[in-house]
C-alpha cells in the first residue's frame, strides 16, 4: 500500500510581495507519512520560505503573489488560516525565545492545550508525558528562558508534540547551539521520529551535524529551486554538495 503524501508542491512559484524577483521558482516536491527530510541549501537559496509555506505564515503574515499549489495534509495553501495549519504543521524555530509564552515550562507546553480548553486533569497528563520524553521534567516549574540552549530547545520541541501535529518542522534547529548540544538535539528529534512516526522537515546548513542520525531524503536548494533530492549516499557521492556551496562533511 503507498503513502499518503502529506506534503505537495505542485508547479509552485512564490513571490513577496516586497521583492521584484521570484523566490520559490516552480517547486514540485512530495513527502510522504512517516519520512524524515533534510532540506539544504546556501543562504537565500528559499529554504525559509519553504517552511513559511507549511506552516500556514505565507500568504497571512507574508503576503506574496504565487501560480501553482501547495497542500498540506489536505489543506491548501491561501484557503486555510494560520490556525487551521497549526493543527497541520508545528513549528519550532531557531529563536526559541521568541516561541516562549508561559512564566515556567509546564505553564509554556500547556499554552495551546489551554486555548482548546481541554480538561485540566488531561492537560496535567499530557505536560508530564511528553516532559518526560523530552527529559525535562526537572524542569517544568523553571522559566524557560533560564534554561540552556538544549533545554530550551527541548521545551519548544514538547510545546509543538503535545498538539499531536502530524508533521513537524525545525528551522535551523542547530543555529544556536554547540556541537554537543547539536548532537543531543539531533539524536533527539530520531527518537521522538521513531517513537511517534510524524513526518519530519529538518531545514539546516550544518549538513555533517544533522547527518548524526538517518534521513530518508535530502532536498538540495539552490536560488529558489530544488537542483536535487537525493538519499544521503546518493547525493554524498555526487559533486553536488561543493557546486552549490555546501560543506562536504568530514565525517558520518
Amino acid at each position: 500500500m503507498s503513502k499518503k503524501a502529506m506534503i505537495q508542491f505542485t508547479n509552485f512559484t512564490f513571490q513577496y510581495d516586497a521583492q521584484a524577483e521570484a523566490t520559490l521558482k516552480n517547486i514540485n516536491l512530495s513527502i510522504f507519512e512517516g519520512e524524515k527530510i533534510l532540506i539544504i541549501g546556501a543562504s537565500g537559496s528559499g529554504k525559509s520560505t519553504l517552511v513559511k509555506c507549511l506552516n500556514g505564515s505565507i500568504p497571512q503574515i507574508d503576503p506574496g503573489t504565487w501560480s501553482g499549489s501547495v497542500n498540506v495534509n489536505g489543506k491548501e495553501l491561501g484557503k486555510t488560516s494560520v490556525y487551521d495549519f497549526s493543527f497541520e504543521a508545528g513549528t519550532v524555530i531557531q529563536d526559541t525565545d521568541a516561541q516562549f509564552v508561559g512564566m515556567t515550562v509546564a505553564e509554556d507546553m500547556a499554552f495551546s492545550l489551554e486555548n482548546d480548553e481541554i480538561e485540566q486533569s488531561v492537560m496535567v497528563k499530557s505536560v508530564n508525558k511528553w516532559a518526560e520524553k523530552v527529559e525535562v521534567a526537572h524542569l517544568l516549574k523553571e522559566k524557560p528562558q533560564n534554561l540552556s540552549g538544549g533545554q530550551k530547545q527541548r521545551v519548544s520541541i514538547a510545546g509543538v508534540l503535545i498538539d499531536k501535529t502530524p508533521i513537524l518542522l525545525f528551522d535551523e534547529p542547530l543555529a544556536s547551539l554547540d556541537p554537543a548540544a547539536g548532537k543531543e538535539s539531533i539524536a533527539l528529534i530520531d527518537e521522538l521520529h521513531r517513537q511517534t512516526g510524524v513526518t519530519v522537515l529538518i531545514i539546516e546548513h550544518r549538513l555533517e551535524d544533522v547527518l548524526y542520525r538517518e534521513v530518508d531524503r535530502i532536498i538540495l536548494m539552490s536560488e529558489g529551486q530544488i537542483v536535487a533530492d537525493e538519499k544521503p549516499d546518493s547525493l554524498l557521492k555526487s559533486d553536488l554538495l561543493e557546486k552549490y556551496g555546501i560543506r562536504e562533511p568530514l565525517y558520518i
